[in-house]
């Protein structure tokens, strides 16, 4: 069985932004833990939230340090330099960066204009249904989802945890996500996202910090990329070293149980499949 898939980690975050460590203690650590590949993806600057993304000075500062640091690891650990982009920050994808995760953090409630981080607490999601929302829980969500199919439009490198809306909505506190209704306004985002071609990933974040017991997506929503041949690589969303290949084999076990033969796997010449054949059912 190829491991390759255990050997990338992208999606990760640094003191520039929201991480708990600096882009040298991830660099240190993901070569201890023996990758091969660790992107830094700090979190684009966004005005209308600052508290979670890097600064536009700061932006320049760790693309610095990223590159200082790619020629330091130089054959011993590629180092790609991206971001993870947000549509806070404009309808335009970045450029210039070795790659770009596409994500949806936050919404804006029609009803009072405020703005809900979407994956903060169940609380704040709570309060951008009732108060943002009017209620409308369903209204939301096809507000959320609308929002990631717009991100896709934009071509991403990776398409980032697709459904983070079920992130705090522990035990279904706050909608159904068995439901019918639910179900079938996501399988149309994922559709539509599947049609651009993006790359989705599977993302162990929410497991890490105690909120899911299962990576994003969700079994169904793997199911539906498999049927429609699409493309996964597996995440950890890294906020701290300790979270760089967190859970990536029971992802690998759940693309294959979803019907998935394979992974994407990015590298510093791009993405590289990683079969599954070998893994059990």
């Amino acid at each position: 069985m190829s491991s390759l898939y255990r050997t990338s980690s992208v999606h990760t975050h640094t003191t520039w932004c929201d991480g708990k460590n600096t882009p040298a203690e991830m660099a240190a650590a993901a070569l201890d833990c023996g990758l091969r590949t660790l992107g830094f993806s700090g979190h684009i600057y966004t005005p209308a939230d600052t508290s979670y993304c890097m600064s536009p000075e700061g932006t320049e500062e760790y693309r610095r340090q990223a590159l200082e640091l790619r020629r330091e690891y130089a054959g011993r650990l590629d180092i790609l330099v991206g971001v993870e982009y947000d549509p806070l920050a404009g309808l335009t994808l970045p450029e210039g960066w070795d790659y770009v995760i596409g994500s949806v953090h936050a919404l804006q409630g029609p009803e009072n204009g405020k703005l809900y981080p979407v994956d903060l607490s169940t609380q704040a999601l709570a309060a951008c249904i009732q108060d943002g929302f009017g209620g409308d829980v369903w209204g939301m969500i096809r507000a959320y989802y609308s929002q990631v199919v717009q991100v896709a439009a934009l071509r991403p490198t990776i398409l980032g945890h697709f459904d983070l809306i079920v992130k705090t909505n522990r035990d279904g506190c706050l909608f159904d996500e068995s439901s019918p209704v639910y179900r079938s306004i996501a399988l149309e985002a994922l559709d539509a996202c599947l049609e651009q071609g993006v790359c989705l990933e599977m993302n162990t974040g929410g497991i890490w910090r105690g909120w899911r017991q299962e990576a994003y997506p969700d079994d169904f929503l793997l199911r539906r990329i498999a049927e429609k041949k699409g493309d996964v690589t597996i995440t950890a969303d890294a906020h701290e070293t300790a979270a760089l290949a967190f859970g990536y084999t029971r992802c690998a076990q759940r693309a294959r149980q979803a019907g998935l033969d394979r992974v994407l796997v990015l590298q510093a010449g791009g993405f590289v499949p990683c079969g599954l054949e070998d893994l059990p059912l």
